[in-house]
């Protein structure tokens, strides 16, 4: 009898939930909640923040954590949680008042107002809380009114170590079957592995015309250096301008764009760019993006001028935030295309469509991490005579790495990326892993 009594009671500690057999700590919300009106956001954060994942979806908890997120210099946070608090309780007054001073303190101006004026149509809403919204509703109106040039750039340096700097095949022969034999390749043809020095920097210039219209214009320069393949140094420079319009929800961005490279101090290539895009906010923690852009490519030395092409490519993508630990941010798209060879390639055109995703968590609010993989295929349309076949590849790209703040304006940024190119030509089927550290200064 004792030994069916001591199995029963095992079968039942395996059922019964750990939460129900062991009941886990609660924040005291009282303490919270006088900690935020003693001023002392930063230690209500502290408190409650670590009971996010298990306690998300209960109002009250919501709505303090939702303050504590605001009041403490958290307002992207506060959106997500106030979010919450609305969705199990639209007529929240006070949820909905905090989330319109979250979407104040981040600029988002349209639907600051917006969730205001919600509030402002209750009839219930306290004189003081209606005193409050039409002092931010004013200084909004003043916001909104104001033109004006604003100026940012950075500047950026990283070490790091390509193993396949030319994105050159591991064999040092190839098989022809044109002439039916190998051929050696050169030793520029070759993988080349070496260590490397990275210098940026660039600037932006804004210019808000109106409410929710500004133009804008930019450009990046970028040096990089080996230590012993010095024929393989790079240098870009990234030229864009164009226009922003933000309507509501919806954000519309148009680029003007032209990019210059060289590879050992000689000009290489040159691309010149028109680039649309548009975002949708479906809601606090989804965005929906549908992107298209038009290229011409045009390859300036002798040996790679065939390479030449008009590239078109149009794609949509999500970006949405989820109520996990860390809140983490997963984003993806999909993108196809045509390539339209200019100047006689080998291969002819070609057709691609790729993918991409990728995620990143906050671990603290100084350090995160992502990763992401993308992946394209491309396939040609010519025989191509040399190796009697039509060319197909697929590209594949793994990167991670860490964001480190040390520093409001100071950038540790360690990166490792990996790519795989498979290709039915040998000559096009490598792989390359890289490694880099960059140290970035933002100036706002």
């Amino acid at each position: 009898m004792r030994f069916l009594l001591f199995i029963g009671f095992l079968v039942l500690s395996m059922l019964v939930p750990v939460g129900l057999a062991q009941a886990s700590p609660q924040p005291d919300l009282q303490q919270a909640e006088t900690l935020i009106r003693a001023g002392k956001a930063e230690e209500a954060w502290r408190l409650l923040s670590p009971f996010e994942f298990e306690l998300a979806g209960r109002e009250d908890f919501d709505y303090w954590l939702g303050v504590a997120a605001l009041d403490s210099g958290r307002a992207d946070r506060a959106t997500l949680v106030f979010e919450r608090v609305l969705a199990v309780n639209p007529n929240h007054a006070a949820a909905r008042l905090d989330m319109a001073r979250a979407y104040y303190a981040l600029g988002d101006f349209q639907r600051a107002r917006g969730e205001f004026e919600q509030v402002l149509s209750i009839e219930d809403t306290p004189p003081a809380a209606r005193q409050t919204i039409e002092r931010y509703l004013a200084a909004i109106s003043e916001r909104t009114q104001e033109r004006g040039a604003r100026l940012t750039g950075y500047l950026e340096a990283a070490l790091g170590r390509d193993s396949n700097l030319n994105s050159a095949t591991a064999g040092s022969t190839i098989f022809v079957p044109l002439f039916n034999t190998n051929f050696t390749l050169g030793q520029n043809s070759r993988r080349a592995a070496d260590n490397f020095l990275a210098l940026g920097g660039g600037a932006e210039l804004a210019y808000a015309v109106s409410s929710g219209f500004s133009l804008f214009a930019g450009v990046d320069l970028k040096q990089r250096m080996h230590r012993n393949w010095d024929t393989y140094d790079s240098g870009s420079a990234d030229y864009r301008a164009g226009f922003q319009v933000v309507h509501d929800k919806d954000t519309f961005r148009l680029t003007v764009g032209r990019n210059e490279y060289s590879l050992d101090h000689a000009d290489y290539r040159r691309i010149g760019s028109l680039g649309m895009e548009l975002r949708h906010a479906a809601d606090a923690r989804t965005q929906v993006i549908a992107f298209g852009q038009a290229s011409e490519i045009l390859y300036l030395q002798d040996g790679s001028q065939s390479y030449s092409s008009d590239q078109m490519i149009a794609g949509i993508g999500l970006v949405r935030t989820l109520e996990w630990s860390g809140n983490p941010l997963i984003f993806g798209s999909i993108y196809a295309g045509d390539d339209i060879a200019t100047r006689r390639r080998a291969d002819g055109d070609r057709s691609l469509y790729g993918a991409r995703i990728g995620i990143q968590r906050a671990f603290r609010d100084d350090l995160d991490a992502y990763a992401t993989l993308s992946m394209q295929q491309s396939n040609y349309k010519n025989l191509n005579m040399l190796f009697q076949e039509t060319r197909r590849e697929t590209q594949y790209d793994l990167g991670v790495g860490l964001n480190w703040r040390f520093r409001p304006d100071w950038l540790v940024k360690p990166q490792l990326t990996y790519t795989r190119s498979d290709s039915n030509f040998q000559i096009y089927d490598y792989d390359r892993t890289e490694f880099s550290v960059t140290l970035r200064k933002d100036f706002r």
